[in-house]
């Protein structure tokens, strides 16, 4: 344990950091991107702007640390974990060309195909996005999400099938880190449901939209953590989400 926090405390440390400061851009926006009746539940119970910010940081705060550590144990025994001290050119551009295709994919399929059938995605568009939701998706989405649905989940499915159906190998067949990746991508497009319902509802259109563009989209990050490591995932999720914002705030 000691040699285990010598080793990662700086990086239990920034995932700790950023989730504090992912989870309170994430709760400074959340109040007002609710309907009016949810709002009015949240003040009831006593629960203000400030206070559901404070409350999401917190959560946040021990997603990072505790499924960071967890995820760097899981990730090192499924051979998914790599310890890089400085960021490699092919790997980059990688991440690059990943934000630049999720970006556009996420804004042009639902200008050319999802908000035909929504309404309520065209409209969601119809407010510019603020500092804050920006340094949330950068922060808690590029991060947090990472470490949870990459680092934890990925790595921990990974374990998990390597036990039950090759325990003699050192590390995961490919299968088995193919299918890691599916379920978490799958299960990193569900996450976004809750938020999707308050604010679209949940029709087959948006239910096929949550888990085509997420999942899809997810895959790529699962692929480049398997493949390059947790950093270029992250890049590239944080990559997504600026030029999908960006589109948004200088044409949409």
């Amino acid at each position: 344990m000691k040699q285990f926090i010598k080793s990662y405390w700086k990086t239990l440390l920034f995932f700790t950091l950023m989730g504090v400061a992912g989870g309170f851009f994430t709760g400074s926006y959340l109040m007002d991107s609710y309907p009016a009746e949810i709002q009015q539940q949240l003040l009831a119970q006593g629960i203000n702007s400030t206070q559901l910010a404070l409350i999401t940081a917190a959560q946040s705060a021990a997603y990072g640390l505790f499924l960071g550590a967890l995820g760097i144990v899981l990730g090192k025994k499924t051979g998914l974990w790599k310890d890089e001290t400085a960021l490699t050119r092919r790997p980059l551009i990688a991440s690059i060309l990943v934000s630049v295709f999720g970006g556009l994919v996420l804004i042009l399929s639902d200008i050319l195909f999802f908000g035909r059938y929504s309404q309520a995605i065209m409209d969601s568009y119809a407010a510019k996005p603020s500092l804050a939701f920006l340094l949330g998706c950068v922060t808690y989405g590029a991060v947090i999400e990472e470490i949870m649905l990459r680092l934890f989940m990925m790595s921990l499915i990974a374990f998990i099938l390597h036990i039950l159906f090759d325990r003699r190998s050192k590390t995961p067949s490919t299968w088995m880190l193919i299918a890691a990746n599916i379920l978490s991508a799958a299960l990193f497009a569900a996450g976004h449901l809750p938020t999707t319902a308050v604010l679209l509802g949940l029709s087959p259109m948006i239910l096929l939209r949550c888990f085509l563009l997420n999942g899809g989209i997810g895959l790529l990050f699962g692929w480049l953590y398997r493949k390059y490591g947790l950093r270029y995932a992250m890049i590239a999720h944080g990559g997504c989400h600026v030029v999908s914002k960006l589109i948004w705030i200088l044409f949409l």
